[in-house]
């Protein structure tokens, strides 16, 4: 197994040199701390797994890098590994091709059970990362989509949807007709764009709504 370090801090590169030996059985590691010196030994070496810092010198954006690495390397597992929890570039990496986002400061023992796994072919975000992606998410359905109008019975529906209650659960609750119960869940699933009761809840909980 060939495994490829970039990043521009020698001691980040032999700490995670010194991770990835004693997760695997490598053939060759190599550090570089360039993008343009990342390119040719992706190419030269093929290597299984790139561990790649989000931030590089040179100003290159990274997403770019992680393009022209999937080009270079099409079999390797790309790992972000970063001290930033930056959302948008991170999302963007992901949708260039990366694999993983790890933060540096992850334990030895975490670190290295999360490269296994990602070897393996699972995808791993650190959960710190998953809750900023996913506060990033929240904020740009907030910011980039208008308010949504519920009536009041609506959201008496809406809340009583979240807490698991059936049509008919709701309709005790309320006193109305389970018939009137279905008529507002059809409400909601057209007003938050959501194909089922879950996902009512979901989008609803995106928008602030509950």
């Amino acid at each position: 197994m060939n495994v490829l370090i970039v990043d521009d801090h020698p001691t980040t590169r032999q700490g995670l040199a010194t991770i990835v030996r004693d997760a695997f059985r490598v053939e060759l590691v190599v550090e570089v701390d360039r993008a343009r010196e990342a390119l040719v030994a992706a190419k030269r070496d093929s290597p299984a797994l790139i561990l790649l810092d989000l931030r590089m010198p040179g100003g290159i954006d990274t997403s770019v890098l992680v393009t022209q690495l999937r080009l270079a390397a099409p079999a390797a597992r790309i790992v972000i590994i970063t001290a930033y929890e930056d959302a948008e570039l991170i999302q963007r990496c992901f949708a260039a091709g990366a694999d993983a986002c790890l933060l540096k400061d992850t334990s030895v023992i975490d670190m290295r059970a999360a490269l296994q796994a990602v070897a393996g072919g699972q995808r791993v975000i650190d959960p710190r990362v998953a809750q900023t992606l996913a506060n990033a998410h929240v904020a740009a359905l907030r910011g980039k989509r208008a308010p949504i109008r519920l009536t009041q019975r609506e959201r008496e529906v809406l809340e009583l949807l979240a807490e698991g209650c059936s049509n008919r659960l709701i309709a005790d609750r309320l006193f109305i007709a389970e018939t009137t119960v279905k008529s507002h869940v059809s409400a909601l699933l057209e007003k938050l764009d959501a194909k089922s009761r879950l996902q009512v809840v979901i989008n609803a909980n995106a928008r602030g709504l509950i």
